[in-house]
């Protein structure tokens, strides 16, 4: 009962919440996303934490692309928004790797979940940077 009240309190009552992702005409803000975007690696590990990360980031450049971002653009503010995520959660991208310097499957498996909620979105933007027609996307 208590969970439902406080959920009940924030939506009822609107407030804005800065964790620096766009910001209007200036973009993102790097620093705090740095400083105020805080996963759950405690209670879900860091490798999981890693790979929410990339899946931000890998939407990060397909909403960059949907919104005319160039894909140098796109692709310069997916680094930022990566490494600003596993600075300020204290990640080291070096332990994305298992022993033979693949990517660990964990990390895989779920950055792919994370990805798909933006499935939508990629299916949108993948003719915008590739020469695929938009009926040969559909049909996967």
């Amino acid at each position: 009962m208590h969970k439902f009240l406080i959920t009940l309190l924030f939506l009822l009552f609107p407030f804005t919440v800065q964790a620096g992702f766009p910001e209007g005409k200036n973009g993102f803000n790097i620093k705090k996303i740095e400083n105020n975007y805080r996963l759950p690696c405690k209670e879900i590990g860091k490798d999981k934490c890693i790979a929410r990360s990339i899946g931000i980031s890998a939407c990060t450049f397909v909403y960059g692309i949907e919104s005319n971002q160039s894909f140098q653009e796109s692709l310069r503010n997916t680094d930022l928004i990566f490494r600003a995520l596993m600075k300020g959660n204290n990640l080291d991208v070096n332990s994305i790797f298992d022993k033979k310097n693949s990517i660990k499957k964990d990390i895989k498996d779920e950055a792919i979940k994370t990805i798909n909620y933006c499935r939508e979105n990629i299916k949108l933007v993948i003719p915008k940077i590739t020469n695929l027609p938009k009926e040969e996307i559909d049909k996967k």
